[in-house]
């Protein structure tokens, strides 16, 4: 370097203002004047370029650098001035005490990209440099600083690496997308494929290649597809066309097939890039969907859906006619209008149970839209995506109201069952002490027993005789109360038109004469010896002139009548049971005399052809 004597204005009047203004007293390299020329010379260099330069002077390495540098380490300075650089940069000291060492030792040094952990600013981050070392010699000619030339290649740094990430991403997208993936030049001739196509089809390269699909397609389509394709690649249109594809194990899955023209600035199309989707699954899930849509939308089951807050989000025909409200007066309402007013606690338990994921299976009442309720069986379940997550709620509703009509029947039934089970056991003991009374012999009360009992037996069979298609009123009449007066016996009158009732009639009327009779044996006009019924029956006119069956049972002889205080199961069958059953009116009366008992059967309840057997009623029980 020139040491010329002008040079330490020069410096001075070079140098940048902040390293004038600097207090250099308190550093290792004193004040400005007494500096060495080498040093003055290398600093007005640094100062007049514009690239980040600095000297580090002296075995402690001194920092002077320009603005360029000042702008690269931020706001580090003016801090980092004249501080010893291992010092001012402790995070990086280990690697200039080398450099230092070094470069004093007469070595000039190189580093590209050359990563640091620098706090630039208030927070540390990554930094890499191009650095370049020299040495700058003193007057003495022995290195006695370092000059120090630093780029900043972060940037490019960041744009390589996320260049080489682009594209290992977009390799790593393309091998591993479900679909196959190719690119073609402007005339349909492929030049590459995706690791997926090759993993499906067992083609190489070279026999895929200029549109290898006729190799895979269905003989039945290829003709088809090429055609499009051929048309497409001459229009530059977009193309799409669904096809099979056969895989290397020689089975044929069908495909949604795209390609996209891409073009220059000027609109040519210079490449296509295309895609192939497996759409096996989707196909054979459209056809299962398209059955249960099928399915819903016949079944004559309500099938309705319903997000997680119940609103409905769809609705059947079947749920259309069940409820009465048409689709579009339900969807997007609450599933609360299907509950009836005062059901709020079971909509709310309702969906705390699915919410939490379970099964909701009941009877219960629905409202429909006329204000009617309606008896149902529901079936709910939550829908899930794939991943568990509960999205919504599917419901099937069915019309129980037969069925919970035929169970309030049958346990009606069976309690009568039992009612008449006992009333029956009541009757046998009463039968056998009565016939015992009348019997001195043995064998007389055993024959007699066995004689009512065989009768009692009759009474029953010929209520279910015809399969209840009809019966004579007055054989019914004497088949119910044979047990209780005995084949020869003057306790019953009957007085009335041969008169045929259908099989209604007769079951419910053989129900009311039982309890009658019943009654009437334990404490009636058929407890005693001298007592009687009567029944008579004949055709009367009621106010709106329909002709009426009007059946009368009347008690005379007995003991004096003192009505129940009570009133049992017996007394509702023949006072309300069989009226309701025959839409009949019905007196029930209790005279000091006796008993008092009467029917008004409409005509709707007389046997429209009746057929008698041809054989005789007979005994079910073998004694």
């Amino acid at each position: 370097m020139s040491t010329g004597t002008a040079m330490p204005s020069i410096a001075r009047r070079m140098m940048s203002t902040h390293i004038r203004q600097f207090d250099w007293s308190t550093t290792p390299v004193g004040p400005i004047e007494n500096w060495p020329i080498a040093l003055k010379v290398t600093v007005d260099i640094i100062t007049a370029s514009p690239v980040p330069m600095l000297v580090l002077w002296g075995p402690e390495g001194t920092m002077i650098y320009n603005d360029g540098y000042a702008s690269f380490v931020g706001s580090r300075h003016p801090s980092l001035l004249g501080q010893p650089v291992l010092v001012g940069w402790p995070e990086t000291a280990d690697f200039n005490q080398r450099v230092i060492e070094n470069v004093l030792a007469g070595e000039s040094l190189s580093f590209r990209d050359k990563h640091f952990t620098l706090r630039l600013h208030e927070t540390p981050q990554d930094v890499w440099t191009n650095l370049d070392y020299s040495p700058i010699l003193g007057d003495d000619g022995v290195p006695s600083g370092v000059l120090a030339i630093v780029a900043d290649t972060t940037p490019w740094v960041y744009a390589e690496r996320a260049q080489r990430e682009s594209e290992s991403r977009f390799r790593t997208l393309a091998d591993n997308i479900a679909a196959f993936a190719w690119m073609a030049d402007q005339e349909g001739g492929i030049f590459w494929y995706n690791k997926r196509w090759f993993d499906y089809t067992g083609l190489p390269f070279e026999e895929a290649r200029e549109w290898g699909w006729p190799l895979r397609q269905h003989p039945d389509h290829v003709e088809r597809v090429m055609e499009k394709i051929n048309r497409c690649l001459t229009t530059g249109e977009v193309w799409e066309d669904t096809f099979p594809l056969k895989g290397r194990d020689g089975v044929y899955r069908w495909f949604l097939s795209r390609a996209m023209p891409i073009r220059d600035d000027k609109g040519t199309v210079i490449r296509w890039f295309g895609t192939n989707t497996d759409i096996t699954e989707h196909l054979e899930e459209a056809e299962k969907n398209a059955q249960l849509a099928t399915i819903v939308a016949t079944s004559a089951d309500g099938i309705i859906s319903m997000s997680r807050d119940g609103i409905i989000q769809s609705w059947n025909p079947g749920a259309e006619a069940m409820f009465g409200y048409a689709a579009d007066e339900v969807i997007g309402q609450s599933e609360r209008l299907l509950f009836p007013d005062d059901a709020q606690s079971e909509f709310d338990e309702k969906y705390i149970h699915l919410r939490a994921g379970q099964h909701v299976m009941r009877d219960t009442i629905r409202k429909r839209k006329d204000g009617s309720m309606l008896d149902v069986a529901i079936n709910v379940a939550p829908m899930r995506r794939p991943d568990g997550h509960i999205f919504g709620f599917s419901a099937v509703f069915r019309d129980v109201t037969e069925r919970r009509r035929a169970e309030k029947h049958l346990r009606t039934v069976m309690r009568e069952l039992s009612h008449r089970t006992k009333n029956l056991l009541a009757v046998i003991v009463a039968m056998v002490r009565q016939t015992a009374r009348t019997s001195s012999d043995v064998e007389v009360l055993q024959s007699q027993l066995i004689q009512r009992l065989q009768s009692l037996s009759a009474s029953h069979d010929l209520l279910v005789a015809e399969d209840w298609t009809g019966a004579s009123l007055e054989e019914l009449i004497r088949a119910v109360l044979q047990p209780f007066i005995g084949n020869t016996s003057d306790a019953l009158e009957c007085d009335g038109p041969m008169v045929f009732v259908n099989a209604t009639a007769a079951q419910n009327l053989g129900l009311a004469l039982h309890e009658l009779a019943t009654n009437a044996a334990k404490y009636g006009a058929l407890s005693t010896s001298s007592g009687k019924v009567r029944m008579d029956w004949h055709f009367e006119p009621d106010a709106e002139g329909v002709m009426r069956l009007i059946l009368n049972w009347s008690e005379t002889g007995g003991p004096r009548v003192i009505p129940a205080t009570v009133k049992g199961f017996g007394h509702v069958v023949i006072e309300k049971v069989v009226g309701q059953a025959l839409n009949a009116h019905v007196a029930y009366e209790f005279p000091p005399e006796g008993v008092r008992w009467s029917i008004a059967i409409p005509p709707e309840f007389m046997a429209a052809n009746w057929r008698r057997s041809s054989a005789p009623v007979q005994a079910s029980v073998d004694l």
